[in-house]
């Protein structure tokens, strides 16, 4: 798995995961946010520059599993922090299934769990043919197939749960979402909350969904005192 890595290789591992149909560059007004931990910023299987792992295409479930290579790799004795922006977040929740004890915090920005009409329509195949026609420039320049689109999206749809993941209280975590996000977000945190209730919910006002790049002044400093 392709990552870049920023800060201080003693300090403590923080995971960076992009949402969907994007790289690692999404995070690129964060990159030295935490200078004294060992900030990594990962391409997730199929996008940017990391190869797709799995010949049956791309899963939220697989690629959690190639992120938890990497923190055992990267980070064999010491707990993690987790960051992750919209369907980043569902291999958040992946990670959390398999090795909860190896998590510090979370951070999740405007991650829906909540199935609807809504998305239903947009996760299935009508919905991928808007998003490479209104993206498709820029997915072919930052090495994203028609084959990585359709797959996340498909996978996205049975993934929209909670079902799986045990109730915790132990990690401490910090939900984020925007203003202007649709309301099965909204809704969404509240979802988290349940399974997670050692949290803080905060609202970027006058936001849309892609606050990590449009909004770092503000975002930035919650984010740099929540990881403390």
């Amino acid at each position: 798995m392709y990552y870049k890595e920023f800060g201080s290789k003693d300090g403590q591992l923080v995971v960076f995961i992009h949402g969907g149909f994007t790289t690692h560059e999404s995070y690129r007004k964060q990159f030295h946010l935490l200078s004294d931990k060992r900030m990594v910023f990962v391409d997730l299987p199929g996008f940017g520059n990391s190869k797709q792992e799995s010949a049956n295409g791309f899963t939220f479930a697989s690629a959690a599993c190639e992120v938890v290579k990497l923190i055992e790799n990267l980070s064999p004795d010491k707990k993690v922090i987790l960051i992750a922006h919209s369907y980043g977040g569902l291999v958040v929740k992946e990670i959390l299934i398999r090795i909860p004890e190896r998590v510090d915090k979370i951070v999740i920005g405007s991650t829906n769990v909540k199935r609807s009409i809504l998305f239903c329509l947009y996760t299935r195949k009508i919905g991928c043919h808007i998003l490479w026609k209104q993206n498709r420039e820029r997915y072919m320049r930052e090495g994203i197939s028609w084959e990585c689109v359709c797959d996340m999206q498909k996978d996205a749809w049975h993934n929209f749960e909670l079902d799986m993941l045990k109730n915790n209280s132990e990690i401490l975590c910090l939900f984020l979402y925007a203003e202007h996000d649709i309301k099965e977000i909204r809704d969404s945190m509240k979802l988290w909350k349940e399974k997670l209730p050692n949290c803080k919910i905060y609202k970027v006002s006058k936001s849309g969904h892609n606050y990590f790049f449009d909004m770092p002044k503000i975002v930035n400093p919650i984010i740099s005192a929540f990881c403390k």
